[in-house]
């Protein structure tokens, strides 16, 4: 047992000392966070809450076994470097490794059922040609699908594969007329009339027969259509609710419609002059900065108001934000 430990022990020095003089060769100093903070690392936290996310979606929109949840982060960072951009560019992770875009035509739905040709056994002549699986990502070293074989219950990689992405349907219970076999102009519904009761004191409510409207006459549930001139406003703007009506008077009353350029702009608005105060509140509360003496010959870095507008989906001013920065 001791033997063991000791092999490993060597191994991982051996491995750790190969990679620090790969890192010391490109120049690269390998740096460690602190054990059990994570937020120190907090770029890659984030990328993996992301694929985890991703990978849920995908396990749990189309029932597919949790034992491949392995495949469902492979995907989802396959997909991630295809379709997301890089922070302050315009490019995917694939076009700046590549050098060109990247095509997302031979995508499909995580999940779907899909049929794997049987090319390695000796069929008979009535045999069914194709297997019968599940979709679960794309290869990395071959234009193939991954796929799940249900028959071998395994794993493979193969292009020829036909996959079927309509999506299943859905467990909700809608609700559907009951019509009666004898009269299909009659529906059977519960009426709240007062039932029989049996020997048990249960009281039965029983099936009254209601005949459906004639097509003739209007249902008094039916949107009745009104004349564009009787409408007051633009009819492509739809209807306000009071909510959205009085949203839009706080964020007119309560927020200013321009952005200043110099602190002297600001000082003449009381709304951006409390957008500033709120930041410096922050900064007090997080303990950004402690005011000290300016010691001797020592050169101070200045500061810059920015002011931005925060807008909502429709365009309006929700917001005015003021923020200070070296």
């Amino acid at each position: 047992m001791n033997s063991k430990r000791i092999r490993s022990d060597h191994g991982r020095e051996f491995e750790n000392a190969s990679f620090e003089s790969y890192c010391n060769s490109l120049g690269i100093s390998h740096e460690f966070s602190a054990p059990r903070t994570p937020q120190q690392n907090g770029v890659v936290e984030r990328k993996n809450r992301v694929l985890q996310e991703m990978a849920r979606v995908m396990l749990l929109s189309n029932n597919v076994p949790k034992n491949l949840w392995a495949e469902a982060v492979n995907t989802a960072c396959y997909i991630g470097n295809c379709v997301f951009l890089r922070p302050g560019s315009r490019n995917t992770s694939y076009e700046l490794w590549k050098g060109r875009k990247p095509n997302v035509s031979y995508f499909h739905t995580f999940g779907s059922k899909c049929y794997i040709l049987n090319n390695r056994d000796q069929l008979g002549k009535f045999d069914a040609k194709s297997d019968k699986g599940i979709f679960i990502g794309y290869a990395l070293n071959s234009r193939a699908y991954r796929v799940f074989n249900s028959k071998t219950q395994a794993v493979m990689e193969s292009s020829n594969v036909v996959i079927d992405d309509t999506r299943l349907k859905s467990n909700d219970h809608e609700e559907e007329e009951v019509l009666d076999d004898d009269s299909p102009l009659e529906r059977v519904v519960v009426t709240p009339n007062v039932g029989t009761s049996n020997d048990n004191n249960e009281v039965t409510q029983p099936f009254t027969r209601v005949p459906l409207l004639d097509s003739n006459e209007p249902a008094p549930w039916v949107r009745r259509f009104h004349n564009k001139e009787d409408v007051i406003g633009d009819v492509n703007e739809g209807v306000r609710t009071r909510r959205q009506i009085a949203n839009l008077i706080s964020f007119i009353c309560y927020t200013s419609q321009i952005e200043p350029k110099k602190v002297d702009e600001a000082w003449n608005d009381e709304f951006w002059v409390l957008a500033m105060q709120e930041e410096l509140n922050q900064f007090e509360r997080n303990e950004v900065w402690t005011l000290v003496p300016r010691p001797k010959s020592t050169h101070v870095i200045g500061t810059k108001w920015i002011y931005r507008n925060k807008s909502d989906e429709d365009g309006n001013i929700v917001r005015n934000k003021a923020r200070l920065v070296a």
